[in-house]
């Protein structure tokens, strides 16, 4: 997944390398040789200026816009269109993607316009001459180009102001010494990588992190030494998700068991909806964040594997632990436990519809990060 940062940086790098290319070598020839840069000209132009201008142009002027300057005339519009779009996403993603994207759109009119206005002056150049209505044009395709351009800064401005209105007054910052509110909900399967992925994410942002699978083998290990499931729940504390053996094999079946008692998950929700609108920004990760704790979190990420991939690296943890197991029994408890996940009547196992999905298969640890990084950037996230 490609972050929208280095992208904007590249192409904004881009955008103003080609202008300053235009202004110390193209245009002064251009200009030199008889033909002002009509593309400046925010209101246009009339069809017998633009005759006199083709009529004084020099071979030499003629030979700099139909060559270097055609080529840097396309290079500097895609790359500001692009980092203009990237800017805006960046800018509005942390509301509504969705709205980020579109208004992302805005500057294509720009760029429409002006490749229209090129092309046509291009030709008029190869051809030695305008006519009233191929000027006319030209003019308009100008004219165009700038009214898309305004509307393309004023909804970078319009964005701005609210993001500084936000860090003011709203959740983008603090108000009366109040933190913003940020959370981040990562859903998966059993040894996805998710838990790997959520602490980096909560230490990148500087999120507070909780291992909402641990309040479930916290409970399962409580079952395990002979409490019954609800009270178990519901007398959780925070100690308890220190026990040792939470990771162990045997927990991990009882927490899977107690998580699809309803009266568990009930007793549960509250702990976990509180920790999440904490001051400061949360990241939570577990099965039904997404869709069940958190539905209106900012971010929302799916992170899943292969139950093949996900049983090697479970066996793999538990071998290191000093646990006994084999690869076949490992995977089988992976798809056990996924089936008993997915099926469960109570907040089954699955994405929410606007979660961004990782797969961590073929992924080393740095990238599934970088990726899980980006996507919370993507809706706003500043570390």
């Amino acid at each position: 997944m490609l972050r929208s940062g280095p992208l904007l940086a590249f192409f904004g790098l881009v955008a103003l390398g080609g202008l300053i290319a235009m202004r110390i070598w193209t245009v002064p020839l251009i200009e030199a040789g008889g033909l002002p840069m009509l593309d400046t000209r925010m209101a246009g132009y009339t069809p017998d200026e633009l005759r006199a201008f083709l009529t004084s142009m020099t071979p030499e002027a003629r030979a700099a816009y139909l060559g270097p300057q055609r080529v840097l005339d396309t290079l500097m519009p895609v790359a500001l269109t692009a980092a203009l779009g990237l800017l805006i996403y960046r800018l509005v993603a942390r509301w509504a993607w969705w709205l980020g994207a579109a208004l992302a759109l805005v500057p294509l009119g720009y760029f429409a316009f002006d490749m229209l206005e090129n092309a046509q002056v291009a030709v008029m150049l190869r051809a030695g001459g305008a006519s009233d209505t191929m000027a006319e044009a030209a003019s308009g395709y100008t004219v165009t180009k700038f009214e898309a351009l305004r509307a393309t800064v004023a909804v970078v401005l319009i964005a701005l102001a609210a993001r500084a209105g936000e860090k003011a007054f709203g959740r983008g910052g603090k108000r009366g010494g109040r933190a913003m509110v940020f959370t981040v909900a990562i859903d998966g399967p059993a040894a996805a990588g998710k838990g790997t992925v959520s602490r980096a994410v909560a230490g990148h942002f500087g999120f507070a992190h909780l291992d909402t699978g641990l309040l479930y083998r916290a409970v399962g290990a409580k079952v395990l030494a002979g409490e019954e499931p609800l009270e178990a729940a519901q007398t959780l504390r925070a100690e308890d998700l220190q026990a040792e053996g939470l990771r162990s094999q045997a927990v991990a079946d009882a927490a899977s068991q107690v998580a699809v008692n309803p009266e568990v998950r009930a007793a549960l929700v509250d702990f976990q909806r509180a920790f999440a609108a904490r001051a400061g920004g949360a990241v939570l990760d577990g099965r039904d964040i997404g869709t069940v704790i958190c539905p209106e979190a900012q971010a929302k990420l799916f992170v899943t594997a292969s139950p093949e991939v996900r049983a090697e690296r479970r066996y793999l943890e538990l071998v290191e632990g000093g646990h006994e197991a084999t690869r076949e029994v490992v995977l089988e408890d992976v798809k056990a436990r996924d089936a008993r996940d997915s099926e469960r009547a109570t907040a089954p196992l699955r994405p929410a519809k606007d979660a961004v999905l990782i797969d961590t298969s073929l992924m080393s640890i740095e990238e599934a990060v970088a990726a899980a990084i980006g996507a919370v950037e993507a809706r706003g996230a500043r570390g």
